[in-house]
């Protein structure tokens, strides 16, 4: 049974679209990255609905299959997902966005983890990005390149967070027995989370069949579930970008969220949580993934999203980056030197590091849809054409996987 407080959030939903529509031609959007976007802008309050229910409410949202929502985008974008196998399962926990044509084992295969705080199913931004991403690459690249999505279990389903990692090694080991050995992880926000946990798995499990992760592309990862009280006050990014993001940090530390997303166990842990541990660049240190030659990492958060100060302190431990969140605001204007760190040893994995200007939580994957309907209107777009200021996100995950493909 639906609560009543999710009824009223409902109900008041139509209102607060309509007071953003009223107030744009005087006051602009919804925060300082969408003040001139009104589609954003209302697309912002949607998803602000949507992730401030209760876990157990969201089962409502989350009813449909990952497979279900791949295959929903064939009408609207019919040239970019006339892709081989497009839709098709890989098994029943695994859908392909494309499997390369006459592929072999050494060819990437990457392994998409979607986001929605474990609570809510793939989105159809999550596939329209990967789509624009995968169309962005270099011919060549793009031949040889295969995308597998993850369609892991909910906690509003009742399969709490820890599970998932379990879920993504069965996938991992099925591919590395079949001979693959360059697997990519790809994830946003809880599929960020997700990526990390699972290469702390590997570091455990230390199996010599199973190959590092060549590359981990990490969209606002959720390093951190859980945060501390002294986090929701003054001086802070869950306090200071409630107002500019679509997460809310108050319901971040409630009992009826934890209960629900964790059953109980301890969740400052490695494999669930590492930001809720004390951070030691020992837990790290030796992970090929993000420290070894030949091996290659990207990570993408947002000046204006709740998550900064945790992603940003993570990056630090895990990657040696020296990246630091400015004083300074950035007044949305991408300065590479001062909010993009890149490693310049050749002894080390590569690593790249971005804070997005005025950005929010995932904003590439759901608020740069214009690129995916660019691409289909104009097939042969390149990634030099693109508008870095616009579409940043994009660009930098385009290039990064350009870049080590």
């Amino acid at each position: 049974m639906i609560s009543i407080n999710t009824i009223l959030k409902l109900l008041s939903l139509p209102i607060r679209l309509l007071w953003v529509i009223v107030k744009y031609p005087f006051l602009g959007g919804t925060n300082q990255k969408f003040r001139n976007d009104l589609k954003n802008s209302l697309k912002l309050i949607v998803f602000r609905f949507g992730l401030s229910l209760s876990v157990k409410d969201t089962a409502y949202l989350a009813k449909k299959s990952t497979q279900t929502v791949i295959n929903s985008l064939k009408p609207s974008y019919p040239k970019l997902t006339n892709l081989n196998k497009y839709g098709k399962s890989y098994d029943a926990s695994n859908v392909w966005i494309v499997e390369a044509e006459n592929r072999s084992n050494s060819d990437p295969i990457i392994i998409y983890l979607h986001g929605g705080g474990y609570r809510l199913n793939t989105n159809p931004g999550h596939i329209s990005s990967l789509l624009s991403a995968y169309h962005l690459l270099d011919e060549d690249k793009r031949k040889k390149t295969s995308i597998l999505v993850l369609d892991y279990g909910l906690a509003c389903h009742g399969h709490y967070v820890g599970s998932q990692v379990y879920e993504l090694a069965a996938t991992y080991k099925k591919l590395a027995a079949q001979g693959n050995t360059n697997l990519i992880l790809m994830g946003d926000s809880a599929g960020g989370n997700l990526g990390v946990a699972f290469l702390q798995y590997l570091k455990q499990e230390n199996d010599p069949k199973l190959p590092w992760p060549k590359s981990a592309v990490l969209i606002s990862p959720w390093v951190k579930i859980v945060p501390d009280a002294y986090q929701l006050t003054p001086g802070h990014s869950y306090y200071e970008n409630e107002k500019h993001d679509m997460l809310s940090a108050s319901v971040a530390r409630s009992e009826e969220r934890k209960k629900s997303m964790f059953g109980g166990k301890n969740y400052a842990n490695l494999l669930i949580s590492p930001g809720n541990l004390p951070y030691k660049t020992s837990d790290w240190s030796d992970i090929p993934t993000f420290n070894k030659k030949g091996y290659s990492t990207f990570v993408i958060f947002g000046e204006h999203e709740i998550f900064r100060d945790d992603i940003c302190e993570w990056t630090h431990y895990a990657l040696k980056s020296p990246l630091e969140i400015p004083k300074q605001d950035s007044r949305g204007v991408f300065n590479p030197k001062v909010y993009e760190y890149k490693s310049s040893s050749d002894d080390e994995a590569y690593v790249d590091v971005v804070l997005e200007p005025w950005g929010i939580h995932v904003a590439p994957l759901f608020f740069e849809d214009e690129v995916t309907k660019k691409l289909e209107k104009q097939p042969n777009l390149k990634l030099k054409d693109l508008d870095e200021d616009k579409f940043l996100g994009t660009v930098k995950i385009a290039q990064f996987l350009n870049d080590t493909l």
